[in-house]
């Protein structure tokens, strides 16, 4: 009883001092403070009285109506999310408007800038051009503003969005690199607008100094003293891809990265009748530099003895592709392969 009597003493003695700082406030402040109260609780009573009327209409809409069990929380779901849809159609017609969502820094200009064009080309209610404006940069859109370009709008087989959508993909090809295929050496020259004379000392680097002057160049350091610090660095032994193969060929060896692998690396590889082996020591030395470990097989038709008369550079070819781990049979009909006894237990 003591400790009761403790706390409630401490009680009234806070809620003296609240009452004594209340006193610090003037007559103006209270007024308004009780009107924001008063309005509150009176939108709170509104929404109350909404919410209940409406949830009356729900329950007189579903009078006479029987509703399983295991349905009933799907019905009352389905009722919630029409009050939640009428609500907010309720809002955006009559009430206050909702809070706008916050631009990006720079994005008010842009918006400006494809209002500007919108206006300009009387294009304004076209949704779809303006998505087309929406993904262009606010350089493009500047571009596009000072060379005079209108799309067609009276166009009979295209519309005016598809039309503009051409116009502005090819504006945007004007600006990549042109000419020939585009490499990792050529992107990067492109990029950095690097004369000629960079071209070949960059496609002579190996696969670990070019990924690493590809990596760390900025445009500010000179790219030879870039080049002779990537000598020293020592490969990670982590097995990541980006670190295979580090003394191989640069561009080769990147270029893998943006190529779509159709090969099993761990499935063998048939050659049939390959009379000089040159498709299969183009097949093997291929499947080496992707890494590829199964096995490659080549065969010919003829005997070893007729294709010595034939083809000068025979045996050279059988020593390479013996140096490549694969492995050549002569005599092979390969009509006939499944009874030959030196292909058994190769299915």
């Amino acid at each position: 009883m003591g400790e009761l009597q403790a706390e409630a003493e401490v009680g009234q003695e806070e809620l003296v001092e609240g009452l004594e700082g209340l006193g610090d406030i003037d007559e103006a402040e209270l007024a308004q403070l009780e009107a924001q109260l008063a309005g509150g609780e009176a939108e709170a009573a509104t929404a109350e009285a909404a919410e209940a009327a409406q949830d009356g209409e729900d329950e007189t809409h579903l009078e006479g109506v029987e509703v399983e069990d295991h349905l009933k929380d799907a019905v009352e779901g389905n009722l919630r999310l029409k009050r939640l849809l009428s609500r907010d159609s309720d809002d955006g017609g009559g009430g206050p408007a909702g809070k706008k969502r916050r631009l990006e820094p720079g994005e008010a200009e842009k918006v400006a800038k494809i209002n500007q064009l919108l206006t300009k080309w009387q294009l304004t209610a076209d949704a779809v051009v303006r998505h087309v404006c929406e993904n262009c940069t606010l350089e493009e859109l500047e571009t596009l503003n000072k060379s005079g370009y209108c799309p067609d709008k009276f166009n009979m087989w295209k519309s005016t969005a598809e039309i503009f959508a051409r116009y502005v993909a090819e504006m945007k090809e004007r600006k990549m690199p042109a000419g020939s295929a585009c490499d990792a050496v050529a992107a990067f020259k492109f990029r950095w607008k690097l004369d000629f004379s960079v071209d070949k000392v960059l496609r002579g680097l190996s696969h670990k100094d070019l990924r690493y002057v590809l990596t760390n160049f900025d445009g500010e350091r000179e790219l030879s003293e870039l080049i002779e610090e990537a000598k020293l660095v020592e490969p990670e032994q982590d097995n990541q891809t980006a670190n295979a193969l580090p003394e191989y060929p640069g561009v080769n060896t990147i270029g893998r990265f943006t190529r779509l692998e159709l090969i099993d690396p761990l499935a063998d590889a048939a050659v049939f009748g390959d009379a000089n082996l040159t498709f299969a020591l183009k097949l093997a030395r291929h499947r080496k530099a992707l890494g590829h470990v199964g096995r490659v097989i080549a065969t010919t038709f003829e005997e070893h003895e007729t294709l010595k008369e034939r083809y000068k550079e025979i045996d050279e070819s059988i020593k390479i592709l013996e140096d490549h781990f694969a492995e050549v049979y002569h005599g092979v009909d390969c009509t006939r392969i499944a009874i030959d006894e030196r292909f058994k237990g190769m299915e």
